[in-house]
């Protein structure tokens, strides 16, 4: 091969190479986000779509971004189960733990809402609440997965109480109406939706101490997520969270819902 045609031949496999790299770039595929299916007014599925508090925030932080990204909600194990695996490159709302730590990078900077937990009862069976020892001798149930605090733990534990966790709320107020339950312990926007929805707020209420007021529940990124770019992702996901918070969307998406 002559010189003239070794030289036409290297830019031509060159040509191709810079070819086969925009075309793999153009392919790009879209973020994989997932979220905790049930949690209503937070996520809430309307037939095939998503709605609600946290998803609303996300989709603008999308626009905002320009990013192209598919939602999916799973239950509970199999939302966790996907971060860790790096199935879904972008999780919410967790709330932050050692454990999760080792697979989920949280942009704690801004939590992506604030849970209050409260102590929910039935009207003739409301007791006072103040402390952890005011459970004891009871069943308390809460939705399978809630981090829930040291001292609850600990007193589970040492079977001071009873543990009864659930995956949907249906199910946990039957079982406070027939007296299988003393208390359901669960986030009070997200509880009092449900009541509220099915006419139960006249028979259950919430004690006046809250469990655990002004939790932060976060945006995570999955430490095994082969997504392009996946740190330069997550910092523009945390720069757009904090303009939401800033310009009030945050405040009146959570309005919409909440009143």
């Amino acid at each position: 091969m002559g010189l003239g045609l070794l030289k036409l031949f290297k830019i031509v496999c060159l040509s191709f190479a810079l070819l086969i790299g925009f075309y793999q770039k153009s392919q790009a595929r879209d973020l994989r986000i997932c979220t905790h299916i049930g949690f209503e007014p937070y996520v809430i599925k309307d037939g095939t779509s998503l709605k609600g508090i946290d998803i609303d925030i996300v989709l603008a932080i999308l626009k905002k971004m320009k990013q192209s990204a598919e939602i999916n909600a799973y239950p509970w194990k199999r939302l966790l189960a996907s971060i860790k695996s790096g199935q879904c490159d972008v999780g919410f709302s967790l709330f932050d733990t050692e454990q999760r730590r080792e697979y989920a990078d949280y942009i704690f900077t801004v939590p992506l809402h604030y849970s209050t937990f409260s102590v929910f009862v039935r009207n003739d069976k409301a007791f006072n609440f103040n402390r952890i020892t005011d459970f004891f001798g009871k069943k308390i149930a809460h939705n399978r997965g809630f981090a829930l605090s040291v001292g609850f733990e600990q007193a589970i534990a040492d079977k001071k109480l009873e543990r009864i966790t659930f995956d949907n709320a249906s199910n946990a107020v039957l079982m406070l109406e027939r007296g299988r339950i003393d208390a359901i312990i669960d986030n009070e926007a997200r509880f009092r939706y449900y009541l509220k929805k099915h006419n139960k707020l006249k028979h259950i209420k919430s004690l006046t101490i809250p469990f655990m007021p002004h939790h932060p529940a976060f945006l995570v990124v999955s430490r095994n997520s082969d997504m392009d770019d996946i740190e330069a992702i997550k910092q523009r996901l945390e720069t757009e969270l904090k303009n939401l918070h800033l310009d009030g969307t945050i405040m009146r998406i959570t309005t919409q819902y909440l009143n």
